[in-house]
């Protein structure tokens, strides 16, 4: 069955608890605890004042940013209205008929395959190798009839990353039978594992890629993906004009050029991710080397129930995001996204007074 069930449901957990939406702390949606850029901010308010016109058809100066950002031409690029909406555009307009999809995944890549008529095969990662992708397992799994092969890098929920050598190998691989598709919705918290700037070098690469996350935007809709420009150029024909606000535009625009922000980013996340992650380990928790903005862990102990957890964190106010429906993952799974300091002690806090709690209604059951 298709899960479509997601974090970040702030204002109906405020609505439910009778509480205003700033009194819930959310750490079932993965956003940069550090808060948007004010200059990212500051440009979307200023777009404002040209919401009396269209904005651009197709999102050119974004494109333009991008390539110059990046490295690749224009051509190899597509701005979009948060990488989701390029997930599903991606294969009603490229039609792969049968794919493999690397396990636990983001749902919405099993959805956007099965509106699209796309025979699915799955491929599941391995608690016991620590979810970490084997290349050599991913090829011998391989049908005859596979022409997709769609993962990603650092994978969801589980944040462990995969070395770009080893997209790329994959993509040379299958070259004349698959393409690859790579969602790095999350590569910009860890930028080493990115394989955007080698698109150009491969026809049958495919790269997604959000700035919602990083630059703690979800309200504006802004991604992109990096590909072939003969597949690029199909994309585009195909969708919808008019897909990015002029605020969006304005603020993925201004994303671009936050190199300060990203560097801060990038020295506080770490440590915030490691405090987080000691803390739920002292609890008893196993929790697994992620590199993104947010921690898989598994409760330990027989009838340990993450919904359960979630449910009762709810109601005090905090939102974890429970595992369960990310196949093969089952009930003792949770992820959290990395909070600030106070934030994460606060979980940890509730989890410490929760925890013995659940253990003993498990015993009693």
């Amino acid at each position: 069955m298709i899960q479509s069930e997601h974090g970040g449901a702030v204002a109906q957990a405020a609505r439910e608890l009778g509480v205003s939406a700033r009194a819930i702390v959310d750490f079932s949606a993965s956003i940069n605890p550090l808060g948007p850029p004010p200059n990212v901010l500051g440009a979307a308010r200023e777009a404002l004042d040209e919401v009396m016109h269209y904005p651009e058809i197709d999102a050119a100066s974004l494109a333009e940013a991008l390539a110059s950002h990046h490295g690749p031409p224009v051509a190899h690029l597509l701005p979009g209205s948060g990488s989701t909406e390029l997930i599903y555009l991606f294969p009603r307009v490229l039609r792969p008929r049968r794919a493999l999809l690397v396990t636990p995944a983001f749902s919405e890549y099993e959805r956007s395959l099965v509106q699209a008529g796309t025979q699915i095969d799955v491929f599941p990662l391995r608690v016991e190798e620590q979810f970490r992708l084997d290349p050599e397992r991913l090829l011998r799994a391989l049908d005859s009839s596979t022409d997709l092969v769609m993962l990603a890098n650092p994978g969801n929920p589980t944040g462990v990353g995969i070395d770009p050598g080893v997209i790329e190998q994959i993509a040379r691989a299958v070259r004349e039978q698959a393409v690859v598709a790579v969602d790095e919705a999350f590569v910009d918290f860890c930028p080493h594992r990115s394989v955007l700037e080698k698109v150009p070098l491969h026809g049958n690469l495919y790269v997604f890629r959000s700035l919602t996350k990083f630059y703690a935007i979800p309200g504006l809709r802004v991604g992109y993906l990096a590909g072939p420009a003969r597949g690029i150029a199909r994309l585009s024909e195909a969708r919808e004009p008019w897909a990015l606000s002029a605020p969006a535009l304005a603020a993925g625009r201004a994303c671009l050029g936050e190199q300060g922000f990203r560097e801060r980013t990038l020295l506080e996340l770490p440590r915030l991710r490691e405090e987080l992650g000691r803390g739920l380990e002292d609890l008893g928790l196993t929790v697994f080397c992620g590199e993104a903005n947010y921690l898989l862990a598994r409760l330990e102990g027989a009838g340990a129930s993450a919904a359960a957890l979630a449910e009762r964190l709810r109601s005090q106010g905090v939102l974890i995001r429970e595992c369960g429906n990310f196949p093969p993952l089952d009930g003792r799974y949770l992820r959290v996204a990395v909070r600030t300091s106070e934030e994460n002690r606060r979980l940890l806090e509730g989890l410490k007074n929760l925890l013995p709690l659940q253990a003993a209604a498990s015993a009693s059951g």
